[in-house]
C-alpha cells in the first residue's frame, strides 16, 4: 500500500470517480483489480468520496447473500452467518480485525504507550475476541430482521448501512488527528474535509433514500443519527485512549456505526 496510490501525473489531482472507486476498491475489499494502474490512480487520501460506494457494493453482496441462502430454505440465523461471512471474504474482515485490536488495546492498556502497542500485536485477546463474537451475532441477528422485507429492500438498506458507515471512517480520517506518526492510517493519508464532506453526502443519501423508501423518514433519520453518535462516541473514546484516531480505530467505527443504523431497521420492523 504505497506506490500503488500515488499519483503519476498532473492529472491524479483532479477527482476522476471511476479510477477513485478503482483505488478504494482495492484498499478496502479483496476483489481483484488488475487494471488500476492503467487509469492513473490518484492517491488513496483523494480517493475517499468513493469509500461509501465501495460500501454500496459491499452491502449489496451481503443483502444479496442473505436473499438467496433465505431463498434456499436455510433458517434464518444461518442465512445471515452465511451473508457475514462471505462479506468478511470480501473484505478481508479488513474492518473486523480493526475492532478487536481497538477492544483489545482500549481494555487491556493502561497507558498510551501500552494500548497502542497492544493494538500493532497481531495476537487477539480475550476483549477482541469478546467484541468480535458480540458484533458478528449482533449484526447476524439483526440481518435477520430483514428478512421480513422484499428483497429489494433488503438489498437498499443492507447496502445503505455499509455506505454510510464507511463515509463515516472518511470523516473520522479528515477531522481527527493520527495517534501515531506511521500505521495505516497515516500511510493512507489525511484525507480534506472536503472529500470528507463528499463521503458523508454520497453515503447518507444512499442511507436515507434507501430507509426513506421501504421503511420512514424517521427511520432513515434516526439511522443516520445513530450512526453520527456512535463515530462521535467511538471518537471521543479514541482520543481519550490514545490521543487520536488510527486505521484500527476507523475499521472499529465502521463495524459499530452500521450494527447501530442495522438495530434501528431492525426495531422498526419488529415495531410494524
Amino acid at each position: 500500500m504505497s506506490d500503488a496510490f500515488e499519483p503519476r501525473s498532473a492529472h491524479s489531482a483532479r477527482f476522476r470517480p471511476f479510477a477513485s472507486f478503482l483505488v478504494s476498491l482495492r484498499f478496502l475489499t479483496r476483489l481483484p483489480v488488475p487494471f488500476v494502474r492503467t487509469v492513473d490512480p490518484p492517491r488513496l487520501r483523494d480517493s475517499m468520496a468513493m469509500f461509501p460506494v465501495v460500501g454500496l457494493l459491499v452491502g449489496a453482496i451481503t443483502g444479496g447473500a442473505l436473499i438467496l441462502a433465505n431463498m434456499a430454505g436455510l433458517p434464518d440465523l444461518f442465512c445471515a452467518l452465511f451473508a457475514l461471512g462471505l462479506t468478511a471474504m470480501v473484505t478481508g474482515a479488513f474492518h473486523e480485525d480493526g475492532l478487536s485490536d481497538v477492544a483489545d488495546g482500549f481494555g487491556g492498556g493502561i497507558t498510551r504507550e501500552e494500548r497502542l502497542e497492544i493494538m500493532k500485536d497481531s495476537r487477539i485477546g480475550a476483549y477482541g475476541t469478546l467484541a468480535l463474537i458480540l458484533f458478528v451475532m449482533g449484526r447476524a441477528s439483526l440481518l435477520t430482521a430483514l428478512l421480513d422485507l422484499p428483497p429489494s429492500a433488503i438489498l437498499a438498506l443492507s447496502a445503505g448501512a455499509a455506505a454510510f458507515s464507511r463515509a463515516l471512517m472518511v470523516d473520522l480520517l479528515s477531522t481527527t488527528r493520527p495517534a501515531r506518526s506511521n500505521g495505516l492510517s497515516v500511510l493512507a493519508g489525511q484525507p480534506s474535509r472536503r472529500t470528507g464532506l463528499a463521503a458523508i453526502v454520497i453515503g447518507g443519501l444512499a442511507a436515507g433514500l434507501g430507509a426513506y423508501a421501504f421503511l420512514s423518514l424517521t427511520v432513515a433519520l434516526l439511522a443516520l443519527g445513530a450512526a453520527g453518535l456512535v463515530l462521535g462516541a467511538v471518537r471521543a473514546l479514541a482520543m481519550r485512549k490514545i490521543g487520536g484516531q488510527t486505521g484500527d480505530v476507523c475499521g472499529a467505527a465502521q463495524v459499530v456505526a452500521e450494527t447501530a443504523m442495522l438495530a434501528v431497521f431492525a426495531a422498526a420492523i419488529v415495531g410494524t
